[in-house]
């Protein structure tokens, strides 16, 4: 566990601030992050509850004291790329500490993500910190994307 505050770790990913969570979406080039962050922010606003983007495309990540602060980069905070729209600005929140990491898989010839996953699937090791919260879900399936992270994120917060 860290106890005092390290270099910025910079991302190719997005992050999104749904209530008091951070969601960081992280994926290959083309795997729909953008579009994620944007459906999620979208979602949760129209439920009646807070969502802002906090950066997408490029981030900085920081561990202190056993969190990850997320923040965008400076030359394109609040700016979103709407893939054949170019550029768009949107309100944004300049930092959020880490609550889920959303990691968007590509589908491999014959490797599939697994239908039960086991409990330690659910974890990983992120900047220095142990047991982020981990969701697997396949690329460029916004919807059924924004559902998983949802009922994730209530499930987490009613434990």
């Amino acid at each position: 566990m860290q106890t005092s505050a390290e270099a910025p770790l910079h991302l190719h990913a997005s992050a999104v601030a749904l209530g008091e969570s951070g969601v960081l979406i992280r994926g290959p080039s083309g795997s729909g992050k953008s579009s994620l962050a944007l459906a999620l922010v979208e979602a949760f606003q129209r439920r009646g509850d807070f969502a802002r983007l906090v950066g997408d495309d490029r981030l900085a990540a920081r561990a202190s004291n056993g969190r990850v602060v997320l923040s965008p980069h400076r030359a394109i905070a609040g700016l979103a790329e709407w893939r054949g729209i170019g550029l768009v600005e949107q309100d944004y929140e300049a930092s959020v500490v880490l609550a889920l990491i959303v990691e968007l898989t590509l589908a491999e010839a014959g490797r599939t993500l697994a239908r039960m996953p086991a409990s330690e699937d659910f974890r990983t090791q992120f900047a220095g910190v142990r047991g982020a919260p981990l969701l697997r879900l396949p690329a460029c399936q916004t919807e059924r994307s924004v559902a998983a992270v949802m009922a994730f994120l209530h499930n987490v917060s009613t434990k």
